[in-house]
C-alpha cells in the first residue's frame, strides 16, 4: 500500500522545482534522435525506444546545478524504454512526480512511482520502462564523491563504490526529503545575480550551503539506505588523541569561512572520519561539524551587529551555510536568547 505521505512528497518537490527562477530548459523535442543524444550527453549513452510511435514522444528536460550534484526534471509524453546498461561512474536518485516506471537493476525489477523512488548504483546493469506521461526529478551524484566519503569515514580504501538497494521510499526518510528540497532552493539562490540574491551573494564563500548539503545527502543515504558497505561503515574505530582534536579545532576557527568537510578535516588530522568524530565527542562533547556550525553562527551574529541598511538576514545566514532558515532562527534564539532581527535592530542603534 502506498504511504499517505507519498503524494505529499512528490507535490512538495514539484512545487519547490516550479518556484526556482534559474532552471534552464535543455530540451523540448518530438525527435527521438535529438532527445536520445542530449540526454546521453547529460548522463551516459543509451538507447531510447518510444512505444506507440515516435510522433508521440514529446521529450522535455530542465536542469539546475546544485550542491556538487546535477538536478534535472525529465519528462516523456509517450511510454519509452530507456536502456543505458551500467551507469559506471555515477549514481542516480530518480523521483517520479507523475506517473510511474518499471526499473530493472541487476536483474531485479520493481515499480517506481510517487511512493517509491529509485536509487541507482554504478555497477548493476540497468534498464527502465517509463510509462506514458512519466515525469521524474533526477539527482546525479558522482561515484567518486561517494567513494571518497566511504574511504574517509573508514580510514582506508574499500574497493568499488557501494551498491545500494535501489528501492528508495522517501516517506521513510524525512531528513532526505528535507535535504533534496533544500538543494533545489540553495541551487537557485546560488545562481541568482547579486541584485536578486542580496549583497551577501557577492561574497558567498564558494557555497558553504552547497558543500554542507552534499555531505548531508551522502551521510543520510549511507546511514539509512541498505548498501554493500554497511558493515564496514558500522565497524568500531578508536578515537583520536587530544592533540589531533586541538589541531582540527584551531583549523576550524581559522577557516570556518571555507567549505569544510569531515573528509578534509580527517585528512588534516591524518585519521579516519569515524575516529575524528569519536575524539571530538570524547574531548569536546560535540562533533567537529557541530563546532563548525557554532562558529559560523557566531559569525552571523557578528555580521548582523554591523550590517548596513538593506542587508537581509536570510542572505547573511545563507552566506554562512544556514540553508534551512526556520531551523537557523531556532538555533540562533537558543544560542543568544533573541531573534536574528532583534540583533540586527540592536546593531543599527549602536
Amino acid at each position: 500500500m502506498k504511504s499517505p505521505t507519498a503524494g505529499f512528497t512528490a507535490t512538495a518537490l514539484n512545487d519547490a522545482w516550479l518556484r526556482t527562477s534559474h532552471r534552464q530548459t535543455l530540451l523540448t523535442s518530438r525527435d527521438r534522435d535529438c532527445a536520445q543524444d542530449l540526454v546521453s550527453r547529460v548522463f551516459r549513452p543509451h538507447r531510447l525506444e518510444p512505444k506507440g510511435g515516435r510522433a508521440d514522444l514529446i521529450a522535455s528536460m530542465e536542469t539546475l546545478r546544485a550542491a556538487g550534484c546535477g538536478i534535472c526534471l525529465l519528462r516523456y509524453h509517450a511510454a519509452v524504454d530507456i536502456l543505458p546498461g551500467p551507469l559506471d561512474d555515477f549514481y542516480l536518485i530518480q523521483m517520479p512526480l507523475r506517473g510511474s516506471a518499471v526499473i530493472e537493476a541487476g536483474g531485479e525489477a520493481f515499480l517506481s512511482d510517487t511512493g517509491c523512488a529509485s536509487l541507482l548504483s554504478p555497477e548493476p546493469d540497468l534498464s527502465m520502462h517509463w510509462g506514458a506521461g512519466n515525469e521524474q526529478l533526477i539527482v546525479r551524484i558522482e561515484a567518486q564523491a561517494v567513494q571518497r566519503f566511504v574511504d574517509s569515514w573508514c580510514g582506508r580504501p574499500l574497493g568499488p563504490p557501494p551498491t545500494f538497494d535501489p528501492r528508495l521510499h522517501l516517506d521513510q526518510h524525512p531528513a532526505l526529503r528535507e535535504v533534496l528540497h533544500s538543494m533545489i532552493e540553495v541551487a537557485d539562490w546560488m545562481h541568482a545575480a547579486p541584485d536578486e540574491a542580496g549583497p551577501a551573494a557577492e561574497a558567498a564563500p564558494a557555497g558553504l550551503s552547497a558543500a554542507q548539503l552534499q555531505h548531508r545527502l551522502l551521510a543520510i543515504l549511507l546511514s539509512s539506505q541498505p548498501h554493500s558497505a554497511s558493515d564496514c561503515l558500522a565497524a568500531s574505530s578508536p578515537p583520536v588523541a587530544p592533540r589531533c582534536v586541538r589541531l582540527v579545532e584551531d583549523y576550524l576557527v581559522a577557516h570556518c569561512h571555507e567549505p569544510l568537510t569531515p573528509e578534509g578535516l580527517a585528512q588534516l588530522a591524518g585519521v579516519s572520519v569515524r575516529s575524528l568524530f569519536l575524539g571530538f565527542q570524547r574531548y569536546r562533547g560535540v562533533s567537529p561539524m557541530r563546532m563548525l556550525r557554532e562558529l559560523r553562527l557566531q559569525r552571523v551574529r557578528d555580521e548582523l551587529l554591523r550590517a548596513p541598511p538593506g542587508r537581509r538576514i536570510g542572505d547573511i545566514a545563507m552566506r554562512w551555510g544556514f540553508y534551512h532558515l526556520g531551523r537557523f532562527g531556532q538555533e540562533y534564539r537558543q544560542a543568544y536568547g533573541e531573534l536574528p532581527r532583534q540583533t540586527l535592530a540592536a546593531g543599527r542603534y549602536t
